[in-house]
């Protein structure tokens, strides 16, 4: 293991303390569980971009040309249409 310093606010270690005396463990193993879900939030977010790329390569839906002005002239157009 490596050991690291870090600087925490005064709200911050009170925290830690608290957090670390409840589950009686030592503050070094909360900091490390916290850094561990954060880091693997990460990885969660690029597995999910990974699969949703790979999903939209699958698609049969090739070629598709539109703009966005496009859709809103289209949404803005059915609205009108609905009001009358």
């Amino acid at each position: 293991m490596k050991r690291k310093q870090i600087y925490l606010t005064d709200h911050l270690d009170k925290q830690l303390s608290e957090l670390a005396a409840s589950k009686g463990v030592p503050q070094a193993e909360v900091i490390r569980e916290g850094l561990e879900l954060y880091l693997k939030s990460f990885e969660d977010k690029d597995q999910e971009w990974d699969e949703l790329i790979h999903q939209m390569k699958k698609s049969t839906l090739h070629d598709l040309k539109w703009s966005r002005d496009e859709l809103y002239e289209d949404r803005y157009r059915r609205n009108s249409d609905y009001e009358q």
